[in-house]
């Protein structure tokens, strides 16, 4: 089993073609999104400019394996969080790591980040198609919040939650 460096954008230096690269591989090339609108969606200032881009490298590897975004209540990104939570957007596993357990740290990373910067709630929204992706965030411990379901750009998203443990709850 590979393991990964799991870290900010910055710190694994990773090059905007990495980004765009593996967003298009994982949503355009998986039937998810098209390339007129990935090209305006992954444009990789756009991404960087979501939040907290987390990032996974093999150990020992160059390439980009994984990446997922913590998105604050500040950032223009955020869409259905309320100030008192954080987003997850853009979960993608480079095809040559899927099955290997990476989308399951890349979630966990991203939920202590959220953590760390303060918020108890996660929200996500996630195409009816993505069925492995859903499996994913259940399996992590979010809940579906059909309440929340969002419509964006004309399509229906399915709405997830994550209540992180409290501080207290976290040293017990």
């Amino acid at each position: 089993m590979t393991q990964f460096r799991i870290d900010s954008a910055d710190s694994l230096k990773v090059a905007d073609c990495e980004i765009s690269g593996l967003l298009t591989s994982a949503y355009v090339d998986g039937g998810f999104t098209t390339s007129d609108k990935a090209s305006v969606l992954f444009a990789p200032s756009a991404v960087r400019g979501r939040g907290h881009l987390l990032c996974a490298r093999p150990q020992g590897g160059d390439k980009l394996a994984g990446m997922v975004i913590v998105v604050t209540p500040d950032s223009p990104a955020r869409r259905l969080a309320n100030m008192d939570e954080a987003e997850l957007h853009l979960l993608a596993v480079a095809d040559a790591y899927r099955g290997q357990g990476l989308g399951r740290v890349l979630v966990s990373a991203a939920i202590s980040a959220a953590h760390e910067f303060g918020f108890q709630k996660m929200i996500l929204w996630t195409q009816p198609t993505m069925t492995a992706a859903q499996g994913l965030y259940e399996s992590t411990g979010f809940i579906r919040a059909a309440h929340r379901d969002p419509t964006i750009n004309g399509l229906r998203f399915l709405a997830y939650e994550f209540n992180t443990p409290s501080r207290e709850d976290a040293r017990q």
